[in-house]
């Protein structure tokens, strides 16, 4: 990512996988109780655990209702989401929401003080852990998660939350403020113990038809509440600072790339990212990852290899890790993204 020379490329996810596809991959040769990355002999991205915008104390992630194949559970934040019973870590709508009122926020508003960050970092900052993170010969990164987008959206609802950057800016802009704080607690804490090799913002403020706040709501609520995060990570010399969103956001990233960010990921193709015309159009200085299309991958070797074959002139330019654009579903077998993995493990650029 640094546009240094290298024999080969790290080969990594940046998406998780859906659980029903490690259910069949499990079937399709991936041994039991073995992950794809270990199996497959990838290179992985560490997690320092998360920087996290979690109320203290958490809200009891409680199960409140039942059906016969999904159930409804509260989550940390206090929202109500719907999850699957045979896939739980992946939910599947929220359907509630803690802060309907500015009054649910001025409460929840007690429940983000930066004084509780130890207990926030829990586990984080336990000296067993901290050594080995600073042992690590992989990358080591923080997760920010949930930021900006999606702390208000987990919160509040789509729906009233992006209607209030109009009809309640003060508590969008008191909301941001006060999760800025907490963060930037955070920080100071891992980034004096740790050394980190990554940040990535874990947004998803996109869609398929293009961002969902205008490159002027994104300056106006989070461009003077992110900078200070931004230039923490930028004074402890964090080398790769990446924007995480799913979705065609394009139009934002000069925004954000004044505000500090130098990467971008995963750079889903379907909505029409692609990284080869980022990179002509924003310049080195923005680094890419991912750019591999998911139909790609479901459709088997031959467009795999049409697809990797497109992007290997950003692969041997540098600042740019081919993966695949977005979350493995069930519909993908073990056979085609061991093929992805063993294409690009192949590629050689010494």
């Amino acid at each position: 990512m640094s546009y240094q020379s290298v024999d080969r490329l790290p080969v990594v996810d940046l998406e998780p996988l859906e659980e029903m596809a490690l259910k069949r991959w499990h079937k399709e040769g991936l041994p039991s109780g073995t992950s794809h990355i270990s199996f497959l002999k990838m290179s992985e991205l560490i997690q320092t655990g998360g920087v996290r915008v979690q109320p203290i104390p958490k809200f009891e992630e409680k199960i409140i209702s039942e059906e016969k194949d999904y159930y409804s559970q509260i989550t940390e934040l206090g929202a109500t989401v719907r999850r699957r019973k045979d896939a739980p870590n992946t939910f599947y709508g929220h359907t509630d929401f803690p802060i309907k009122t500015r009054n649910d926020w001025k409460e929840y508003q007690k429940l983000l003080n930066p004084a509780d960050t130890a207990e926030r970092l829990k586990g984080i900052l336990d000296p067993e852990n901290v050594k080995r993170l600073n042992a690590s010969t992989e990358p080591v990164g923080l997760g920010f998660f949930p930021y900006f987008f999606r702390f208000g959206f987990y919160t509040m609802g789509m729906e009233k939350f992006l209607t209030a950057f109009y009809d309640e800016e003060d508590l969008i802009h008191e909301m941001f403020e006060q999760a800025a704080k907490v963060l930037i607690a955070n920080l100071s804490l891992i980034l004096g113990k740790i050394k980190i090799d990554f940040a990535h913002f874990c947004e998803d403020l996109a869609g398929k038809n293009g961002p969902l706040v205008s490159p002027t709501l994104y300056e106006k609520f989070w461009g003077p509440h992110q900078k200070p995060i931004l230039k923490t990570l930028e004074e402890a010399g964090v080398p790769v600072i990446c924007q995480w969103s799913a979705g065609e956001f394009e139009q934002l990233i000069p925004t954000m790339m004044e505000h500090g960010f130098n990467c971008t990921w995963p750079v889903e193709r379907n909505p029409g990212m692609n990284p080869l015309n980022l990179r002509k159009k924003l310049g080195k200085k923005l680094r890419l990852g991912g750019g591999i299309p998911l139909k790609a991958l479901i459709d088997g070797p031959e467009a795999i290899d049409h697809a990797i074959d497109q992007l290997m002139p950003l692969i041997k330019e540098g600042g740019f890790i081919p993966a695949l654009d977005d979350m493995v579903p069930l519909e993908c077998p073990f056979s085609h993204y061991r093929h992805m993995v063993e294409r690009l493990q192949a590629i050689r650029l010494g």
